[in-house]
């Protein structure tokens, strides 16, 4: 592709691979929107739960190097559970700000998905996938009616660019699923675990944490 290098003089830049829109591609984009980060020149920085997703880590780092043929660096911090990716390289940095993903605070910046990505269905629930498996979670309600305990299971996704929930909220919709809206755009939530079936059947996740939660509830 015809990438425009912010640096390209610089002697140290690391041969990598630059692929083609794929549903790998997407996924990974959806996992930078989540939990990734670039607030350098040359470091990409994914941020995920140390024991919770601590399998996901290794999917992640595996995809990386699958995508870009470049080495993943997975750290844990010392203080708190917090495990890091770190990608160096100015060229997967520069190649990700072409696909979409920004510098700096998403947040202020108010991130919203990628053009490319919204041209094709596949490349839609897999940029979700990605999306939900780092900034969404499920969870199990247990309440009791007439001294009978039902547990019911949600879905829960939130992000503080709104241009973004909403279009993730649009994609639910177009896909049957009835998102339920709420902290003034920040959440989206599917309260009936019949949508959260529905869910998991047409984007799926790559995260154990969710599949396991899953699978607490539909064994319990």
């Amino acid at each position: 592709m015809d990438l425009q290098l912010r640096y390209p003089k610089k002697s140290h830049r690391k041969a990598i691979s630059l692929p083609e829109d794929s549903v790998d591609l997407a996924e990974l984009m959806g996992i930078e929107f989540g939990d990734g980060g670039i607030n350098n020149p040359w470091q990409l920085v994914i941020t995920l739960n140390s024991e919770a997703d601590r399998e996901y880590s290794i999917y992640v780092s595996e995809l990386l190097t699958k995508l870009f043929h470049i080495q993943v660096s997975i750290r844990k911090r010392p203080h708190g559970k917090v495990l890091v990716l770190v990608c160096s390289s100015s060229t997967l940095l520069d190649f990700l700000i072409v696909k979409g993903a920004v510098r700096g605070n998403k947040i202020l910046q108010q991130i919203d998905i990628p053009t490319w990505i919204n041209h094709s269905t596949t490349y839609q629930r897999a940029f979700v996938r990605g999306l939900v498996d780092t900034d969404g979670c499920l969870y199990i309600h247990r309440h009791r009616i007439k001294g009978k305990e039902y547990r019911h299971v949600g879905l829960c996704f939130t992000s503080f660019s709104l241009p973004l929930t909403k279009s993730v909220a649009k994609i639910f919709l177009a896909n049957g699923i009835q998102p339920h809206v709420t902290d003034s755009g920040r959440r989206i939530y599917l309260y009936n675990q019949n949508l959260v079936i529905q869910y998991l059947k047409i984007f799926g996740s790559s995260n154990s944490r969710i599949l396991n939660k899953f699978s607490e509830w539909r064994d319990g």
